[in-house]
């Protein structure tokens, strides 16, 4: 699952309204969907890449629930 390609808009506020995300999940997920690099998002949300790519999997684990 590329939630940076694969998803429409529509699609992801279903994502935003469903899934419970927590506060640093749906950051990481309005700027994964925006095409940021995980780089990017860890500069942006001053944390580690490990964290994001984290964060990213939590995401996926409740997109995938959803579906």
């Amino acid at each position: 699952m590329n939630i940076k390609t694969e998803f429409t808009e529509p699609e992801c506020a279903y994502f935003r309204a469903q899934c419970n995300f927590s506060a640093e999940e749906l950051a990481v997920f309005d700027l994964r969907v925006r095409t940021c690099s995980l780089v990017e998002i860890a500069a942006k949300l001053n944390m580690s890449e490990s964290t994001v790519d984290r964060r990213i999997r939590s995401i996926k684990r409740k997109i995938h629930k959803v579906l």
